[in-house]
């Protein structure tokens, strides 16, 4: 895994350093045609790459980004997608607990949560998690656990049945609370990825497109010798 920016970074010094290769080359070749006898009088192919695009199948590894949350309760969509929680809960246990209504939402033990929440600053979303992860709703979910009963068929409820309701119960409200956080700005700072050798043929959703497209364009290069007014014989290359 490594930097999109090191790759990019790695492929333009390739891309330069077969410029220069191309150019050496067509130097050389010049050179040689200007020693010839018949030769000299001829212009040496020169190709030159005015445009590059690239186009090379990557896949993202991982982003390196610092995002900003706010909290912002909308108890309107908390109530409707907490309950659908517990109703869930209520159909894989068989059981009938108590569904929060909005007067539930009015009690300080829930505002008290609520207010915790508001007051912090959240700059990573682990940031998010490890907030709702300590957070204590022993109190606000306790009405909602409390009237845990068995619907027909049971008699009885043991105990690991019960902790593992409650459990789910927590869990609901902490993902509930969760998707009250909204990101308000973000700043990428590098993007990893895993290059894909693999044939462009494969393709998938994970995937991005860094195109690679070379135009060559022909030109030609002679060298020629020439006498300055000392005697001295020098060499001007000629570009067309």
């Amino acid at each position: 895994m490594i930097k999109l920016s090191d790759y990019l970074s790695y492929l333009s010094n390739e891309i330069a350093q077969a410029r220069k290769g191309m150019d050496i080359e067509a130097i050389k070749r010049a050179k040689e045609y200007s020693e010839h006898e018949y030769l000299k009088y001829f212009k040496a192919p020169r190709f030159i790459m005015p445009s590059i695009k690239l186009e090379l199948p990557i896949k993202i590894s991982e982003l390196d980004s610092k995002t900003t949350y706010s909290f912002t309760m909308n108890k309107a969509i908390f109530l409707e997608r907490f309950n659908e929680r517990v109703s869930l809960i209520e159909q894989e246990h068989n059981v009938t607990l108590k569904h929060l209504h909005k007067d539930d939402l009015e009690k300080k033990e829930f505002n008290d949560v609520i207010q915790e929440l508001k007051d912090r600053d959240y700059n990573f979303i682990d940031k998010v998690d490890y907030s709702l992860h300590k957070i204590k709703l022993h109190k606000p979910i306790k009405p909602i656990i409390e009237p845990i009963r068995p619907r027909s068929g049971f008699v009885t409820m043991d105990s690991s049945t019960s902790e593992a309701i409650k459990h789910k119960v927590d869990e609901a409200f902490r993902e509930t609370l969760k998707e009250q956080f909204s990101p308000v700005s973000a700043t990428l700072k590098d993007v990893y990825i895993q290059p894909d050798t693999n044939s462009l043929k494969k393709s998938g959703d994970d995937k991005i497109l860094v195109k690679l497209s070379v135009e060559l364009v022909e030109e030609s290069l002679q060298i020629v010798k020439l006498t300055d007014t000392d005697g001295k014989e020098y060499e001007e290359i000629i570009i067309d």
